[in-house]
Parts: C-alpha cells; structure tokens; sequence
C-alpha cells in the first residue's frame, strides 16, 4: 500500500516542471519535518516520512539527504543520496545525540553509501527514532572512519 502511494507521489511530480518539483519537494519535506496534520486524506501516507538534509562537514564537498520511511513490518526503511561523494564505500550509521556532540558508537549501523546511495532497514520505528536526540553520520571511508564528511540531526519530538 505505501509502496503503490509513493509511486503515485513519484509519477505526479513527473508531471510538473522543475520549479513545480522543487516546490513539491520542499512543501512535502516541511510537512514531514513539522508533523502538521494533512487536508488531504489522499496525503495521509506522508505523516510518517521524514526527509532531512545532509550537511558538509570537514570541508569534505559532501551534501544529501537522508530518507526515512515505515515498512509494513514497522521498522524504518532509511535511504541516503550524496552528492560529491565519488564511488565510496562511506560507513553511515545513526548515532546518538546530535552532529555537534556525537556519541561514537552507533545506535544503528547503515549500509555503505556506495556510488552516492544506501538503503538500510533498521529494527525501530519514527517514533522511537524521534523520541530522543539522533544524528545519522557518514564517514569519509571504512579505512578513515574517523573523519565525518556528511551529518543531519533527527531532532527529539519531546
């Protein structure tokens, strides 16, 4: 069912213009983020994604965004797109706290971000992942884990 509604989502925005797909994405990323209620019944799938931007970091000239939505199962399909990445591997994970005060060790362990993409379906659901302060962290390679080249912070619903 959210799979056939995210085609759907995906063949309406084919659509439009480029300015008409930038606006979309960004009103469906703002409705995300806030948590507002929807008009729209026909939009009600969207109340749980949740899209967020990857920023630089370490002047790596790495940036994204970082996807998440609910699986049938309920846990959280989490897909990553880089831009400026090369081929990778880049490690990603979701640690606690925030991109200014990462705890080191992960909560969730992502997979690669290879050839600028990773998907990854980890044992949580929104909520949970919401409930306290997350930043999802790719690193610049398995070798050099200890430089961060891209970070977005899951900001606490409390």
């Amino acid at each position: 069912m959210i799979a056939l509604c995210l085609a759907l989502v995906a063949l309406a925005a084919a659509c439009g213009s480029d300015e008409e797909q930038d606006d979309a994405q960004g009103a469906t990323t703002a409705l995300t983020e806030t948590g507002e209620e929807l008009d729209d019944p026909g939009e009600a799938f969207l109340e749980g994604l949740l899209t967020l931007d990857l920023q630089e970091q370490n002047n790596s000239g790495i940036t994204g965004e970082v996807g998440f939505s609910p699986t049938s199962e309920g846990n959280l399909e989490v897909e990553i797109e880089l831009d400026g990445s090369g081929g990778g591997p880049h490690p990603a994970h979701i640690h606690p706290g925030s991109c200014a005060d990462l705890d080191p060790t992960p909560a969730f362990p992502l997979t690669d971000v290879v050839d600028g993409k990773s998907k990854t379906t980890v044992d949580i659901d929104l909520g949970g992942l919401t409930a306290q302060e997350y930043a999802v962290n790719v690193h610049e390679s398995p070798e050099n884990a200890a430089v961060y080249v891209a970070c977005a912070d899951i900001r606490s619903n409390q």
